[in-house]
């Protein structure tokens, strides 16, 4: 079961963060020899092992927040170098405090300058050639049985997610068995245009070839032994859900078939696992409500200063197994803004928001008494978020598989939250469910903190409020 994004478990994510946390590691001892060869100042050696794998890993969190681990960001070579002396000054920031809470860590400003140079120097080197070494290291070449839509759709994907590794090699229609082989090695150039082949010979792709889908499952005659052949010879030979899935990390809705969500490995459940998440619940929204409180004070305050009304908002929200409840927040429109238009989605500028409203929506704020929900079991800390009644009946009739997503508690934040802006289109929710559904098929705890880490990520650079 999938319990990372797909980029996560791969080799290229793997290579790609030890190569920059061993870079760090490498720049920061390169700092403390030159500082010794320019007899700037003496360093205790018995500290600089710890201290330059502390110094890497507090690079990792500067790029991360950066968003060098997100694998659809492309940038061009500019943005890349001013992104990563962004990411050194985040670190440096990390470092003055760290050094001010351990004194062992403290080994001077020098030292530390040096240091940061010498990795900034580093890594913007290796990130610049970062794309070309991918590309040559880190192929898994793909084969498409199929020309109609869904094969279309792999190809779309392959070519948008291309950082991935994976390189499509052609895509092939299955009319007869008796046309010639397909060769080994075909371009790109192929990609246009489907062509009627035979896929027999295991030789003619072995070499080639590790991925196969299988795009179209009607298709007639399907090959089964040859698809065996290569399986057994190692071939990864998978359905079109399974790589769409893996490519996208969420669910192809246009294309889902009932027959596969039976039988697709993921959904799992278990009293223990579902114990075990409510007790993390409980404990994360107790140490969160009592941390926030100072700040949950003085944005009440401000709220009752801006503008007449209550201060906390209460809203009817669909959870789990359709079960309506009462949600929590604090008020960031104005009192009975919705008096004449009734319920609808937040827009941008929208003028029904007050001036404290902007600001808490920004940082999420508004949503800091929706830990009382969660200590009373309405919501989880991660699932998918919670829509308005007046709302779902419209959405589950015109989007596919939408109240699948109520099986599942509801949460604070979710999968769709981390990857997808905030959405006000019937096609938004189509978009959000898409992985949803990923996340209620593959959901785990490890998942959940993997969407908490990006969450915090999201909430600190203020992405996709309204």
């Amino acid at each position: 079961m999938a319990i990372f994004a797909p980029w996560e478990l791969s080799r290229r994510f793997i290579a790609v963060i030890g190569a920059d946390f061993a870079l760090a590691w490498v720049g920061a001892t390169a700092g403390e020899l030159a500082m010794r060869q320019m007899r700037l100042a003496e360093v205790p050696r018995h500290g600089i092992a710890l201290t330059a794998a502390v110094l890497a890993a507090l690079w990792l969190i500067a790029l991360y927040f950066h968003d060098f681990y997100t694998p659809h960001r492309a940038r061009q070579p500019a943005r890349l170098v001013v992104d990563l002396i962004s990411a050194a000054a985040l670190t440096s920031l990390m470092v003055v405090a760290l050094a001010f809470m351990v004194p062992a860590l403290n080994l001077g400003r020098r030292f530390y300058g040096m240091a940061l140079l010498a990795d900034t120097v580093l890594l913007i080197a290796w990130r610049l050639a970062l794309g070309s070494l991918l590309a040559r290291w880190f192929v898994s070449k793909v084969l498409v049985i199929g020309d109609g839509e869904r094969a279309k759709l792999i190809s779309q994907e392959l070519e948008r997610h291309g950082h991935l590794g994976y390189q499509l090699v052609d895509f092939v229609a299955l009319e007869s068995l008796k046309m010639p082989k397909l060769a080994a090695g075909v371009g790109s150039s192929a990609i246009s245009a489907p062509r009627p082949v035979s896929i027999a010979g295991t030789e003619a792709i072995g070499s080639e070839v590790r991925t196969v889908v299988l795009a179209d499952p009607n298709a007639s005659p399907i090959p089964t032994r040859q698809l065996l052949m290569w399986r057994i010879c190692g071939v990864d030979v998978v359905d079109f859900e399974s790589f769409y899935e893996r490519l996208t990390g969420r669910l192809p809705l246009s294309q889902l078939r009932e027959s596969w969500l039976i039988v697709a490995p993921g959904f799992l459940r278990s009293t223990p696992r579902e114990c075990l998440k409510r007790v993390v619940d409980v404990i994360a929204a107790s140490l969160l409500a009592i941390l926030t409180l100072p700040v949950a004070a003085l944005i009440a305050v401000a709220i009752k200063l801006d503008s007449p009304g209550p201060v906390i908002y209460r809203q009817k929200r669909v959870g789990q197994n359709g079960r309506v409840f009462d949600i929590y927040k604090f008020r960031s429109m104005y009192h009975n803004a919705e008096a004449l238009s009734g319920p609808v989605w937040a827009k941008a500028q929208d003028p029904r928001i007050t001036r404290v409203g902007r600001v808490i929506r920004k940082l999420r704020l508004d949503e800091l008494p929706q830990l009382v929900n969660v200590l009373k079991g309405d919501l989880s800390i991660v699932g998918p978020r919670p829509e308005r009644p007046e709302l779902v009946p419209r959405l589950a009739q015109e989007i596919p598989f939408y109240e699948y997503r109520h099986v599942v508690k509801p949460g604070l934040t979710g999968w769709a939250q981390v990857c997808y802006p905030y959405g006000s289109t019937i096609k938004d929710a189509e978009e959000k469910l898409s992985y949803d559904l990923y996340y209620v098929k593959n959901r785990s705890l490890i998942f959940d903190l993997q969407i908490i880490v990006q969450t915090i990520k999201v909430v600190l650079f203020g992405r996709g409020a309204r």
